[in-house]
């Protein structure tokens, strides 16, 4: 069975895998640029940061040189912070390696050194990159294997599933970085969560779950969401005809560390300022469904603000800010163009 899926699996990915910018030249920093960011999201969105972190950084050396701000800068919008803050550290180690003679990490424990990589990006680099035989195993590929073996219910840590996946990558016929690409191909284009594609998938005839691929594998209760409700000023000013926008960096830990913000009610300098708007905005993270109250104020170009974590940015030069800042900035601009059709 594992010879004819690994057979049909490389045979379609060779005639049809995506033409993604790592795959025609798989240099360790590309493939290993590319699984990071791919974590938690999908190609289409990722793409575009990509390759603007390829025109910042080319080399691994000028990503690590790069303040940890433009990183998170660039990174914005992407989200899963924690993410962009492992890829500078884990720069930084690749260098260290380089600068000891030791080359880019080959292995798949020699990446698990690398500071944000796991088994399964530590198995997609090695095996991309080197052709080594190792297994990879993420939630797509969990629900090729399950499926194609019928499997309900996973044990813990989808020990079997890595097992299965190993049986693949290790049977003599496989290209390892052919195969584990296909894997993950398949699992994003064909075998899908909803409306899989069986009918034109190339390993159906050793699919045992097709006649019902939705049971496989048995999908987990649902959590709860958490609710949370935060309240923000938003301090305006123009400067020059700029609208200026004043933001907080945050110094804490947590999805946020690092990242601009806008202050809490309370700022000094905003309280005796005349509100101009409210609105809010909803926004989703992790497990958590956010509501932010939104509060506009235009100051005085001289008014100054006393916090030592905080700046004036141009609405249109925005630092390293989260998601749902440049979604309020919108609305900022939005009800700033129709004071000015007002006029």
């Amino acid at each position: 069975m594992s010879v004819k899926i690994v057979k049909n699996l490389s045979a379609w990915f060779g005639k049809t895998a995506r033409d993604l910018p790592w795959r025609a030249d798989p240099h360790p920093y590309r493939v290993w640029l590319s699984e990071i960011m791919l974590q938690q999201t999908r190609v289409t969105a990722m793409l575009p940061y990509f390759e603007r972190f390829l025109l910042a950084f080319p080399e691994v050396e000028d990503l690590a040189n790069a303040p940890e701000e433009r990183v998170l800068k660039l990174w914005a919008g992407l989200g899963y912070y924690s993410r962009a803050r492992n890829l500078h550290r884990g720069a930084k180690a690749i260098c260290e390696r380089l600068k000891a003679g030791d080359g880019f990490p080959e292995t798949a424990s020699e990446w698990r050194e690398i500071p944000g990589v796991g088994p399964y990006t530590a198995g997609a680099v090695s095996s991309i990159v080197y052709r080594k035989r190792e297994p990879i195993v993420d939630g797509n590929i969990v629900r090729v294997l399950s499926r194609v073996h019928a499997i309900r219910k996973l044990d813990s840590g989808n020990r079997l599933i890595w097992d299965l996946s190993r049986r693949l990558v290790e049977e003599r016929s496989a290209d390892p970085r052919i195969l584990n690409q296909a894997l993950m191909e398949l699992g994003a284009l064909v075998c899908l969560p909803r409306n899989p594609k069986c009918g034109v998938c190339p390993i159906r005839g050793s699919c045992k779950g097709k006649s019902e691929p939705h049971a496989f594998p048995e999908k987990k209760p649902k959590k709860e969401w958490k609710h949370l409700s935060e309240r923000k000023w938003i301090p305006l000013r123009r400067k020059k005809s700029v609208a200026e926008v004043w933001l907080i960096r945050n110094e804490g830990t947590g999805w946020r560390e690092g990242l601009w913000d806008f202050p809490s009610p309370g700022a000094r300098g905003v309280a005796g300022a005349v509100m101009r708007s409210e609105f809010r905005i909803q926004y989703v993270v992790t497990r958590h469904k956010v509501e932010r109250h939104h509060f506009l104020f235009f100051v005085g170009s001289r008014t100054k603000l006393e916090d030592q974590n905080g700046r004036w940015f141009s609405i249109l030069d925005l630092p390293a800010v989260p998601a749902p800042v440049r979604k309020a900035i919108a609305m900022v601009e939005k009800d700033l163009k129709t004071d000015q059709g007002q006029r």
